[in-house]
C-alpha cells in the first residue's frame, strides 16, 4: 500500500507516555520522513463560519494494528516552547472501529496563530506520537477528496474533487499549467533550477465553488476567485504517481545518477524495455545490481513524491533530490522558516539547510542552500548508487 503524504506539514515525534510535558522545539524530527508507521493520520485545519474546525482521520496501516488500542488527545499551545498545553474538550468523534477513527475538533477563532497538537497514544506499547500544526490566521481554500480534506496537494487523473473555502456566490477560476518544471540542480551548483515568476496558463476554467470537479489533463492547477490576489489553492494532477510504474515515468528521476549520454539513451528508449534495461545494465554492471538499484532507487523516488510534492513532482524538489540520493536523515531540525537535515552514517557525514520560499503555488516550498563543498561527496554517493551499494 502506498503511504500517503502524511508528514509535509505535520510534525511527528515518538516519546514515552511517561514524558508528556515537553516543548516542541529543538527536537529531532527525522520521523516526519519515516515510512513504516502503524497508522496513517490525515488532518486539516479550516475556518468554518465563526469557528475553526480540525477534520481528522486515523487509519491503521496493516491488519495487525487495532486502533482500539490508541487514544487521540487534543490540545492548544501558545508557542513551540510551551511544555504543556490546554486540553481541547470540543471533540466530535465518529463511531470508532478497529481500522479507523475520525471526527471533528472545534476551536474558537481566538486560537488563530497558536498551535494545535494531536497526541496519539498507543496504550499497549506506552508510546505517544505527537503531531502539531499552526492554526491559520485567515481562512484558506482547500481540496476535498472522498469527503475528507485532502492534505496532499496532488490527485490522480479523473478523481472527483471539491474545492472549499471560497465565497459561494463568486465564480471560481481554475488555471491549468502543463509546464514541465526542471528537476533540482545538484547541491553544489552555483545556480538553481529556477521557474519563471510569471507562469502563463494553458487553459482557464470558470466554474462555481460548489461544483464537483474532475480533471483529465496532467499538470499544475491553481484555483482562485481573484487572479490578482495571493489567495488560492494549487494542486497537481498526475496519472502515474506517486509510485512510478510506466517505463517513460522512470526516465526523469534517473537524471541525478546518469551521464548526459546515458540519460539521452534512456529517453530515446521510449517503450522499449529491452533498450531501457540495456542502459541500466551499462550503469550497474550486472543484472543483480540492476535489480537492487531499481528497487531501492525508485522506492525513494516514491517516498519523495509522497513527502515533497509541490508545484512540481516531489522527486524534482530540492528536499526530494537530497532524500533520494542520501536517504532518511539521522536528524531533522526545524528553525522557523528553516529545515536542517543532518547525516552521520557510513556513506555520508554532513548537513543540508533548506529555507522556506513560499509561493501561491506552494506556501510550504523549501529550497536548498547550495555550496560548492558538497561536490566531492555528491559524486562519491552517486558512484555508490551506480554500483548498487544501497
Amino acid at each position: 500500500m502506498i503511504m500517503r503524504k502524511l508528514f509535509l506539514v505535520a510534525l511527528i515525534l515518538f516519546v514515552s507516555v511517561a514524558s508528556l510535558a515537553q516543548g516542541l522545539q529543538s527536537i529531532n524530527y527525522n520521523y516526519i520522513y519515516y515510512p513504516d508507521q502503524e497508522f496513517f493520520f490525515d488532518w486539516k485545519i479550516t475556518h468554518q463560519n465563526s469557528q475553526i474546525e480540525i477534520q481528522y482521520i486515523l487509519e491503521r496501516a496493516g491488519e495487525a494494528v487495532n486502533l482500539t488500542d490508541y487514544d487521540l488527545l487534543w490540545e492548544i499551545r501558545k508557542d513551540l516552547s510551551e511544555k504543556e498545553g490546554t486540553a481541547i474538550s470540543s471533540v466530535k468523534p465518529s463511531t470508532p472501529t478497529e481500522s479507523q477513527k475520525s471526527g471533528k475538533v472545534i476551536l474558537e477563532l481566538s486560537s488563530t496563530g497558536k498551535y494545535a497538537v494531536a497526541k496519539i497514544v498507543n496504550n499497549k506499547k506506552k508510546v505517544m506520537t505527537i503531531f502539531f500544526k499552526q492554526i491559520p490566521v485567515k481562512a484558506e481554500p482547500y481540496l476535498i477528496q472522498d469527503n475528507n480534506p485532502n492534505v496532499k496537494n496532488y490527485a490522480r487523473l479523473n478523481t472527483s474533487l471539491s474545492i472549499l473555502g471560497f465565497e459561494p456566490e463568486k465564480p471560481l477560476i481554475i488555471a491549468h499549467y502543463s509546464n514541465e518544471f526542471p528537476p533540482a540542480a545538484p547541491p553544489f551548483s552555483t545556480t538553481q533550477a529556477r521557474v519563471s515568476p510569471l507562469l502563463k496558463p494553458d487553459t482557464l476554467i470558470t466554474t462555481s465553488p460548489d461544483t464537483l470537479l474532475s480533471f483529465n489533463e496532467k499538470g499544475l492547477y491553481l484555483a482562485q476567485q481573484d487572479t490578482a490576489s495571493a489567495t488560492g489553492v494549487a494542486f497537481r494532477i498526475e496519472d502515474d504517481y506517486p509510485k512510478l510504474g510506466k517505463l517513460q515515468s522512470l526516465v526523469g528521476p534517473m537524471v541525478y545518477i546518469c551521464s548526459k549520454n546515458e540519460y539521452s539513451r534512456l529517453a530515446a528508449a521510449g517503450n522499449d524495455k529491452a533498450q531501457f534495461d540495456k542502459v541500466i545494465l551499462s550503469i550497474t554492471g550486472n543484472t543483480d545490481r540492476a535489480k537492487i538499484f531499481m528497487r531501492s532507487y525508485f522506492r525513494r523516488v516514491e517516498l519523495a513524491n509522497i513527502y515533497f510534492s509541490s508545484y512540481k513532482e516531489g522527486w524534482k524538489t530540492d528536499r526530494g533530490m537530497i532524500f533520494i540520493i542520501y536517504g532518511l536523515p539521522q536528524a531533522v531540525y526545524l528553525f522557523g522558516n528553516r529545515e536542517v537535515w543532518e547525516y552521520k552514517n557510513t556513506t555520508f557525514t554532513g548537513k543540508f539547510t533548506f529555507v522556506k520560499a513560499a509561493t501561491i503555488f506552494d506556501p510550504e516550498n523549501f529550497v536548498l542552500l547550495r555550496d560548492k563543498s558538497y561536490e566531492a561527496k555528491w559524486y562519491e554517493t552517486i558512484d555508490l548508487w551506480r554500483k548498487a551499494r544501497f
